[in-house]
């Protein structure tokens, strides 16, 4: 996957065109609804396997089906990174009231959450890095705004596009020395099997929040709101090939998609666990 260059949590951003997610289209449908195709498993880990580097993202699950964990895992050049999101939630919620960062430098800050009365997350802030994103909706298009140190100088905007319950467009703005400018304008493209990343509990509560988290730390696979497994990716962004690329897709023998590889590139591939 396209992925940020920098392993220092969400301090150095570079253009990532994979996925953002939006509730307001897809937070509140079932699984079996409009003709999509069901997973009915849930994802345990992912691993993004290329040469010199293993990214493994890892889930954990409460009672109520909802993600009580996230964890990044990277070995590259024989170092390893990791960094952990632990879930916190207050009586019988079933929407988490913040999270615990934390990373193999032991370094740990608590995020507070925010949530709108439809469920869908709105803000996600830090007192002590001054970290915040806000995620605002409006039709077919959720839009999310990255700062970080409280400064305009050093944020990005992405605007995504829903049709049919899954990501079709993203628009990707950054700022330069203090101006906006654009830098992607991205296109995708899915296969009719079901995405390993979704679940409406999953979408309807921390769906955004997982795409900011995995994009802009280790990035890997960030696709938890597509109820359709991604299949093209084109357009224009900082490294994307002209063309773009497509995956190929092998599912497994109850027809849970297993593994992604990348059309004409070798030694690199995307697989699947669940629970």
């Amino acid at each position: 996957m396209i992925k940020p260059h920098s392993l220092q949590f969400l301090r150095t951003m570079t253009v990532c065109c994979i996925f953002m997610s939006l509730l307001a289209s897809c937070g509140h449908h079932n699984d079996a609804g409009g003709g999509n195709p069901v997973n009915n498993s849930y994802l345990k880990s992912v691993y993004t396997i290329s040469p010199g580097e293993v990214l493994i993202d890892s889930f954990t699950y409460n009672d109520q089906k909802r993600v009580a964990s996230y964890g990044q895992y990277v070995t590259n050049a024989g170092n390893n990174y990791f960094v952990r999101f632990d879930f916190n939630f207050s009586g019988s919620n079933v929407l988490p009231d913040s999270y615990l960062y934390s990373d193999n430098g032991n370094n740990q800050e608590t995020h507070q959450l925010t949530f709108d009365g439809q469920g869908r997350i709105t803000k996600d802030t830090c007192a002590t890095s001054h970290f915040v994103t806000y995620y605002t909706y409006s039709g077919n298009y959720a839009i999310c705004t990255i700062l970080f140190e409280g400064t305009m100088n050093d944020a990005h905007i992405d605007s995504l596009l829903v049709t049919d319950g899954n990501f079709t467009a993203e628009k990707i703005w950054g700022t330069n020395n203090g101006s906006w400018e654009k830098q992607g304008d991205v296109m995708y493209g899915h296969a009719a099997a079901a995405n390993p990343g979704y679940k409406a509990e999953v979408a309807g509560s921390v769906g955004p929040l997982l795409y900011v988290l995995s994009v802009y730390n280790y990035g890997g696979w960030s696709d938890y709101i597509s109820k359709s497994t991604m299949n093209k990716v084109s357009g224009v962004a900082d490294g994307l090939p002209p063309g773009g690329f497509s995956y190929n897709i092998k599912v497994d023998g109850t027809g849970r998609v297993s593994k992604l590889t990348y059309t004409g590139v070798s030694g690199v591939e995307i697989d699947f666990n669940y629970y």
